[in-house]
């Protein structure tokens, strides 16, 4: 037995404990991604443990495997589990962690060059998602180049099956699906280059057999991957898309295809008017019709992302007011979507990355939109700063849990605080009320402290009775002024560039916003 196998094995909790880690990720964890069978992985687990009891020689890969299980699930218990695992392990879950994750490192690097299977690869992969889990976006971009290149090693970018049973060739199928996914995602992310070189393989879709197919069945655990493979075949088409250099032109291009793709989604991740009839038997069905969702519109909205930083004025072209209206219509979507999958993972799942990232992007352009519109013509003016102060509530939740969540919390509100109190005429009174409009009960569950709403007084003020409080500048009350007037005295932007976002530094840029033409004036309220 290796050095790194004895400490893996001391390292790991008696057996009820390690049995309370591997059934919350079969049952919970597993299905953000769907990378383990978990009938087929709990009898390799039985199996393992069997071994290690009769002293019998254990696989690295497999053991490699349940640490990264364990290592993984500590970062997504329930606050009631974490207590009891805390009290009687004697150390904190996310030291334990920590510590599960490091050994299964150890480990991993004594597996040679496809030397360890699929196992290997699946194991690979869990370490770059305890990564991304933790806000190490580069270290887990690294991760993902090691665990494709793994791949490629046992040939699954390849359709050739060399006499595989059914079950390992759909396994690799499935896999190399979730690889391609993270790929152009990650290279949306970060602004890298795709790790898998597009044209060199020929790629064939999982199918749904190991779940049964039938349509009388709840989708697939695997379909909300299938189908990210395919939003993924649509971007990386698109020039400058994976650069992260995409072009407003593409826009109108890029919006209807993924129109389309959103259209064709199975009817139970449509949105809205799902197919509702699996979400209470099936709660994963729920998690992935907001990940669709949010994924979707994430998308959508990059190419139009550089109209909401741009000052607006009478000399603006027409077509550029256009471009910022499907800005901000797309920018309103998708923070309805996001606040469908944050109820849905917070509190238990507030390290999934995507929702922390999402509010802070989304919210963040449109307090650029606001504060670069110099004319007052922003439309839909009253959906986008309850669009924003709905960002800095959850933000705010968010910062009481994660690390990330409290450095975002604080660019957030330095952001919004930013905008003028002196601020009116943002939206035309003729407009259609949309998305977050009082009667819709999108947002109806807002504290009611953060927003009044009177349809009689026809203002729009921003007020901050408290400016040392947890709080941030909110509509006090809705309406609309004339246009032309001069750019507003900011309250202040002060040095973004200062400014501690967490690990999030590595995919967000504050610079993106354009706010460095403002005063530069130090805000009163910080979080600390």
């Amino acid at each position: 037995m290796s050095a790194e196998m004895k400490n893996a094995l001391q390292l790991l909790p008696p057996k009820p404990y390690t049995d309370i880690f591997i059934r919350h990720f079969l049952e919970t964890t597993n299905y953000n991604y769907y990378i383990l069978h978990p009938p087929t992985f709990s009898q390799d687990y039985a199996a393992w443990w069997s071994d290690r009891a009769n002293g019998k020689p254990l696989a690295p890969e497999l053991t490699c495997l349940v640490l990264r299980i364990c290592a993984l699930s500590t970062l997504y218990l329930d606050f009631e589990t974490q207590r009891k695992i805390e009290s009687e392990l004697g150390e904190p879950i996310q030291s334990l962690s920590e510590g599960y994750h490091h050994a299964a490192k150890l480990l991993s690097i004594t597996i040679g060059p496809g030397k360890g299977g699929l196992t290997h690869v699946q194991q690979l992969f869990l370490m770059a998602s305890w990564f991304k889990s933790e806000g190490l976006f580069i270290e887990s971009w690294h991760t993902l180049s090691s665990c494709i290149h793994e791949a490629q090693e046992l040939g699954m970018h390849k359709s050739s099956t060399n006499g595989l049973s059914e079950f390992d060739v759909e396994m690799r199928r499935r896999v190399w699906c979730l690889l391609y996914v993270w790929d152009w995602q990650m290279a949306l992310l970060l602004s890298r280059p795709l790790i898998i070189n597009q044209s060199s393989f020929a790629f064939e879709l999982p199918n749904t057999q190991l779940e049964g197919g039938d349509s009388e069945e709840p989708p697939s655990p695997i379909a909300h991957i299938t189908a990210q493979l395919a939003l993924g075949e649509i971007i990386t088409k698109v020039p400058g898309a994976i650069g992260g250099t995409i072009d407003t032109t593409h826009g109108d291009n890029i919006r209807t295809e993924i129109q389309n793709w959103l259209a064709c989604l199975p009817p139970a991740y449509r949105n809205p008017d799902p197919d509702t009839q699996w979400d209470l038997e099936y709660p994963y069905v729920v998690l992935h019709r907001a990940q669709l969702n949010v994924v979707g519109y994430m998308t959508m909205f990059l190419p139009f992302k550089a109209s909401l930083v741009k000052c607006f004025d009478s000399s603006t072209a027409p077509e550029e007011h256009e471009h910022r209206r499907t800005a901000v219509d797309i920018a309103l979507e998708l923070m309805s979507v996001s606040r469908q999958l944050f109820d849905i993972v917070f509190p238990t799942n507030a390290k999934f990355h995507l929702i922390t990232f999402i509010l802070l992007d989304t919210a963040a352009f449109l307090c650029s939109a606001v504060i670069h519109d110099k004319s007052r013509s922003l439309p839909r003016g009253e959906e986008v700063l309850r669009a924003i102060g709905l960002a800095c509530s959850l933000m705010k939740q968010l910062a009481e849990l994660t690390k990330t969540g409290a450095a975002c919390f604080s660019v957030l509100k330095k952001l919004a605080r930013s905008i003028p109190p002196s601020l009116k005429q943002i939206n035309h009174p003729a407009e259609t009320p949309g998305l977050l409009n009082a009667e819709s009960g999108i947002f109806g569950d807002l504290d009611p402290e953060m927003f009044s709403f009177d349809d009689s007084i026809s203002k729009y003020s921003w007020s901050d009775s408290n400016p040392d409080s947890d709080g941030v500048f909110m509509p006090a009350s809705l309406g609309y002024s004339v246009s032309g007037i001069e750019p507003p005295s900011f309250a202040g932007l002060g040095d973004f560039s200062n400014l501690d976002i967490g690990q999030l530094n590595q995919i967000w840029d504050w610079q993106d916003l354009d706010l460095t033409l403002w005063p530069s004036v130090p805000v009163s309220s910080e979080m600390p």
